[in-house]
């Protein structure tokens, strides 16, 4: 908009200093003459042409520069994009094949063995199999990769849809999804607790989809839960910001470097930190796309060996 401008001053440019000077002569301050030219058709026409044949050159050469800096702007941008695109498919390529090769090794072992349970280890010791020592059997380890790879799908899903179509527009109680999930985290996470405002108000509402608030405060609450130890604290607090509410989810986990923090809401990225804990690396990615589509914004502060706090911002109503 403003290279437009630019060109549009530049051409007018010309027309406005003839008319300032045509307004000098009409006030006095100069004296205005009359001048008489004299020169035949042809060449009067020469330099009409000539004169033509600059203003045109001049409009080409500002057309030309505008044009090369857009097509350099579109390449950069398309190359980013292409960028981004390989880096995503690269990731799911590594995140899709892990499962997928227990599943071949699982259903492998499937084939050689029959389904019945296999002889357990035999403790000489005590005379009977030791359970210590028993390993999970494939079909286990068969549903909780099915389980892994549907959960992928369903996030994958969310995205696309994030990204495709509206969002329901619904008065939304933010305290109440709080309470519901803390309650059921509980059971796992006994060291977990919620600050929320009770009085002499309660927390002001937001204006969104609950169903996919809801989800994207579980996956909040659900990464805390899994990246910290049974002895390590949760608090899960919310509070009024100006014209936002604030929602954080702090634990003492062993956080996350400084270096990954930029990437973290990112599709399919896993840290160093994550590698080796079940996931599909989609979870905070959906959550970004959840509350920007909500007007609001997630942001990550973390400190190795101390914690990590996780907070959404969303406009109160």
């Amino acid at each position: 908009m403003k290279r437009k401008l630019t060109l549009i001053l530049i051409a007018l440019l010309p027309a406005v200093l003839g008319f300032i000077t045509w307004q000098i002569f009409r006030t006095g301050l100069l004296t205005d003459s009359i001048i008489y030219l004299r020169a035949s058709l042809g060449l009067l026409l020469l330099l009409v042409g000539i004169i033509l044949t600059i203003l045109i050159g001049v409009v080409i050469a500002f057309y030309l520069l505008f044009e090369s800096r857009t097509q350099k702007e579109t390449i950069s941008l398309s190359t980013r994009s292409s960028t981004e695109h390989r880096q995503f498919l690269q990731r799911l390529d590594h995140e899709l094949k892990n499962p997928l090769t227990t599943l071949q090794i699982e259903l492998a072992n499937l084939d050689e063995e029959p389904l019945h349970a296999s002889p357990q280890p035999f403790d000489q010791t005590q005379g009977k199999p030791d359970s210590a020592q028993q390993t999970e059997s494939p079909l286990k380890r068969i549903r909780d990769q099915v389980s892994r790879l549907n959960d992928m799908v369903f996030q994958l899903r969310k995205l696309a849809d994030l990204h495709s179509s509206g969002i329901e527009q619904s008065p939304v109680k933010l305290d109440e999804l709080l309470d519901e999930l803390v309650t059921e985290f509980s059971v796992s996470k006994p060291n977990l607790t919620l600050n929320v405002p009770r009085m002499p108000w309660s927390l002001p509402e937001v204006r969104g989809d609950e169903d996919l608030l809801y989800l994207a405060l579980r996956n909040v609450l659900g990464n805390a839960v899994k990246f910290t130890q049974p002895n390590e604290s949760i608090q899960v607090r919310a509070f009024e910001d100006t014209s936002h509410i604030v929602v954080e989810v702090a634990d003492e986990g062993s956080g996350i470097p400084d270096e990954e923090l930029p990437y973290v809401t990112e599709e399919l990225y896993r840290g160093k930190n994550a590698r080796g804990t079940p996931g599909s690396g989609l979870g905070l990615a959906l959550v970004s796309a959840i509350v920007e589509r909500h007007g609001g914004r997630v942001s990550v502060r973390s400190r190795i060996n101390q914690g990590t706090v996780v907070a959404l911002r969303l406009p109160r109503m």
